[in-house]
Formats: structure tokens, C-alpha cells, sequence
């Protein structure tokens, strides 16, 4: 295995240089505003009110040492919305506390570094695209929930879910309306200026603007209540907060292996989606096994200068590729920049209304949930149905682990019958390669029939795929015949389906549209 970095090295021209400076300069915009977010939302403000400087040792640790050994040209990393709900959770625990998760994100970056030793980044491919879909709207729900607390201004708490919305009951009669109204204010701008154009850095815009909108409030009107960083934290100091080691006999070592686990695991899964998704932006190819190492890596790194977990950010990843980003130093870029604003911006982002903040992540969380891909799946097929609904309410009322892991056993016992039918593939080479499927084609199948079309012989242009005496089509197998589909047709190559029902060509299609 070898860093992305280096092997692009070679191949770096001097002109590429002004490309990843102004791309990681843009991204590091992005990224500020969301790490301080990430920051405030994953730590209990009565265990810690270091919150916002953890979120933005994240970004500037794990986003460099993540471009720097990851395996993805494009990857940004750093702090990520579906870290929050179980980080709070964790760090809420009298047992785990800070120094507990420090521990545990240590831990989970060694799994991550074992995983990719062993090759695990090539089984993440047999996790079923619903699970994927089911486990990040579900996140995206209990992310949504948590923001409504400093959206509307309220005194609550509470790590569950049904804890925090029993606690919103309760202290509904603190509601501020200037408060709601800055938040909406932040809302409205970040998801107009989305629409508009996607290169605008929208949240640093919603974040002036109604830092703006509050400050003549208060200075013609009188202070009405909004609640600030400053009137919460205090002075926020820039700098890192090195592990204490010292303190490693107070770590109930069997509390934190299943966290680790779930740090580790959830890492794995969005890394190698971000990574996925920045391949079919950029053309590349990542190592999944040389990404999963990075990652590792850049977690223990994390964790010992008092940063959070991190994983690729899949938004922050698809910014850098549309800023025009050409190697893995636009995300070591981004780190760096990150960290000159941290030790120059921290004595003015105390006037910032945390309300903004909730807006800010209500739409990472809505970006998340992806309802038109959630409600698709749920009249794709009843097996499908299955396994995203029961992976996405797991994921909501229990946790992460648990949705992965029922969604994983209701899809494998779903997918006996398509077991019994093993799957045979014939090919047939004239001018054209044919390759004709029998039996059932899905989530742990479908990868033979993809491999033999990536290495068919280069002068094969053409390919199609006979679905004649193909029994049933599950939604992942769609999804990802959908997405090779769409990497031909950028080349001068096609690929193309014959016999296939039009019920599963619409899905394959509007996969490829994806």
C-alpha cells in the first residue's frame, strides 16, 4: 500500500499548485463554520466547554494527515454530522466522559489501521445500499431533533432521543422568538444560496448575516436573549489540549471497546462512501484498504492533540472536487488554513448566535436523510422496504451499531432464496462482449458481473448485459449497475441492457441519474 499523495507526486505539475491552494482555501471556508458546529453539538456543555476547539483540531488534524496517508486523490476529512449523536452519548456517560473517548478514538483508529492491513476496505462493497441510506437518515432524524434546542432557544437536555423531546416538552416556555427567527434567518440563506449555486459558501454568508442582524439588535434594541458563544463559553483560547496520559487508569477499558468499535465502524463506511462518490466526480480510483489506514492514523493523531473522531465528509469532498482540486495537497491545504483561522479568528467568533450553528447542521442533517432515495427505496421492493425501514428506526431509537447490524441480518436472511439461486454468468465475445446473467442478481453477487466488465480486453468498446434469464434485481444491485453504467458512458465506451423488465431498467436508470 502507498498514500495517494505519493503516488500522485510523480506526476504533479507546478501549474496544478495555484488549483489546490485556492480549492483547499475554499473548502477550509466551508469546513470552519461546520467544525465549530460539529464541535458545540458533539460535546455535553456539562463535561466540557472545549467544544468548539475540538471540532476545529478535528479539521485541522485529521483533515491533513487524512490527505496526506488516505488512499482517495479528492478526500477532505475532518469532523462529521454522524459522529454527533453518538459522540454526545458517549462523552454523557459518567464512565466515558472526555478522556474515555479520547481513548476510544485512539482505539478505533488502531481498528481502522488492523481493518486495512487485513484487506477489510474490499467487504465494505457487501453492505447493502438500503442499510447505507437507512442508518444515515436515521442519523440525519436525531440530528434534526438535537438542533431544535438552540434553534428555538431552550434549557433542555437529555443524550436519547425520547429524552431530548421529552425535555423540549418540558421547557417549551423557554422559546425565544428572536432567537427562532436568526435561526431561520440562517436557514433560509444557506439553502436559497445552495440552490443557486453550490461553489457559494453559504454558511460562512448565514453565519455574517445574522451575527450581523443580532448585533444591531442588540445595540439599538438592548440584549433580547439570543444566545451567543461568548455569553456561553466565554473567551474562546486557540490551542490544542494534548492527551494526559496520566490519567489512562481512570479508563474503564471494557466501557469504551464497543464505542471504539462504532467509532471505527461508522468511520469505514462513510470514508469509503465519500471516497466512492468522489471517484464518480473526479474520474479517479481510490485504494479503499490504503484509505481505511489514513483514516486510522489521522484519528489517533485526532485524539492526541484533543481533537474528535473524523471521517471523509462527503460535502466537504465534493466542494473540493468542484473548486477544481487536483491532488491530495488542496485537503493538506485545508487543514493548514484551518489552522491559521483558528489562531486568528477565535476573539470575534464569540458574537456569533448559536442559532445559526442549529441551521447550519439541520441542513447537513436534511442533506443526509436524502428522503427521495429513502421513500424510493421503500417502493423499490417489500425485501427492500425491510431493510431500510428497520435499519433507519434501529439507528434512531437504539444506535448506529445496532441499525447496521439488524439491517445486515434482516438482509441476509431476506436474500436466502437468492442464495438457493446461484448466479452464473456466460460471456460471449464478438466485436461486442455479451455477458448473459442467469439466476438473481444482488448485494453480494453483483461485484462479478461489474469485475468482468472492467476487465473486459481494452478493445472491446461495447457491452451488453442479457437480464433474459434473470429471476429478481435487488435495489444495491441496481444501484451499482446504475452507477457503471454511468462511468461508461463518460469514455467512449457504452454499456447496455437487453431482456430487462421495465420496472428494473427504471431503477437501474434512476440510479445512473443519481
Amino acid at each position: 500500500m502507498k498514500p495517494e499523495f505519493f503516488r500522485y507526486l510523480p506526476d504533479y505539475k507546478k501549474k496544478y499548485l495555484f488549483n489546490d491552494l485556492m480549492s483547499g482555501l475554499l473548502v477550509a471556508i466551508i469546513a470552519l463554520p461546520l467544525s465549530i458546529a460539529l464541535g458545540i453539538q458533539s460535546v455535553p456543555e456539562d463535561v466540557s466547554g472545549n467544544g468548539i476547539q475540538m471540532g476545529l483540531i478535528t479539521a485541522i488534524v485529521a483533515g491533513f494527515l487524512i490527505s496526506f496517508l488516505g488512499g482517495s486523490r479528492m478526500q477532505i476529512g475532518g469532523p462529521t454530522a454522524a459522529f454527533v449523536v453518538i459522540l454526545f452519548a458517549y462523552m454523557a456517560d459518567p464512565e466515558i466522559g472526555i478522556i474515555g473517548l479520547q481513548f476510544a478514538t485512539i482505539l478505533a483508529g488502531v481498528w481502522l489501521v488492523v481493518f486495512s492491513l487485513v484487506r477489510a476496505g474490499n467487504i465494505m462493497k457487501y453492505i447493502p445500499y438500503p442499510i447505507v441510506v437507512g442508518f444515515t437518515t436515521g442519523i440525519g432524524l436525531t440530528l434534526i431533533v438535537g438542533q431544535i434546542k438552540d434553534l428555538f432557544g431552550l434549557n433542555a437536555s437529555g443524550s436519547e432521543l425520547i429524552e431530548k423531546l421529552v425535555s423540549y416538552y418540558h421547557n417549551i416556555t423557554d422559546f425565544n422568538w428572536l432567537t427562532f427567527l436568526i435561526g431561520c434567518l440562517g436557514l433560509a440563506i444557506i439553502l436559497i444560496l445552495n440552490k443557486i449555486n453550490k461553489k457559494i459558501p453559504a454558511a460562512i454568508i448565514a453565519l455574517i448575516t445574522c451575527t450581523g442582524v443580532n448585533l444591531i439588535i442588540s445595540y439599538t434594541v438592548g440584549d433580547m436573549g439570543v444566545q451567543t458563544i461568548g455569553s456561553k463559553y466565554g473567551e474562546i483560547n486557540a490551542e490544542f489540549y494534548p492527551i494526559d496520559f496520566s490519567k489512562i487508569s481512570s479508563v474503564k477499558i471494557g466501557k469504551i471497546i464497543i464505542p471504539s468499535f462504532s467509532i471505527a465502524f461508522l468511520c469505514a463506511i462513510e470514508s469509503l462512501l465519500s471516497a466512492t462518490v468522489a471517484d464518480g466526480m473526479a474520474k479517479t480510483k481510490h485504494n479503499p484498504n490504503q484509505e481505511l489506514f489514513g483514516q486510522g492514523i489521522a484519528n489517533i493523531g485526532s485524539a492526541l492533540l484533543g481533537g474528535l473522531p473524523a471521517t471523509g465528509a462527503i460535502a466537504r469532498t465534493a466542494a473540493n472536487i468542484n473548486a477544481g482540486a487536483k491532488s491530495p495537497l488542496s485537503g493538506m491545504f485545508h487543514g493548514l488554513f484551518i489552522l491559521i483561522m483558528y489562531f486568528s479568528l477565535m476573539s470575534v467568533i464569540r458574537f456569533i448566535p448559536l442559532t445559526v450553528f442549529s441551521a447550519i447542521l439541520i441542513t447537513v442533517a436534511i442533506h443526509m436523510c436524502n428522503f427521495p432515495l429513502f421513500f424510493k427505496f421503500i417502493k423499490f421492493s417489500k425485501r427492500d422496504s425491510a431493510i431500510v425501514l428497520s435499519t433507519c428506526l434501529l439507528t434512531l431509537f437504539l444506535d448506529l451499531i445496532y441499525g447496521v447490524i439488524g439491517g445486515m441480518i434482516i438482509s441476509t436472511l431476506l436474500n436466502i432464496p437468492s442464495f438457493r439461486k446461484r448466479m452464473t454468468i456466460e460471456r460471449k465475445v464478438d466485436e461486442i462482449l455479451t455477458i448473459k446473467v442467469k439466476g438473481s442478481i444482488y448485494v453480494f453477487n453483483v461485484d462479478t458481473i461489474i469485475k468482468t466488465v472492467q476487465e473486459r480486453d481494452a478493445s472491446l468498446k461495447r457491452v451488453i448485459i442479457d437480464f433474459s434469464e434473470v429471476s429478481t434485481v435487488d435495489a444495491t444491485a441496481c444501484e451499482r449497475l446504475g452507477k457503471l453504467k454511468k462511468s461508461l458512458q463518460t469514455s467512449d465506451n457504452t454499456l447496455d441492457f437487453t431482456n430487462v423488465s421495465e420496472k428494473t431498467a427504471k431503477r437501474i436508470f434512476s440510479f445512473q441519474s443519481l
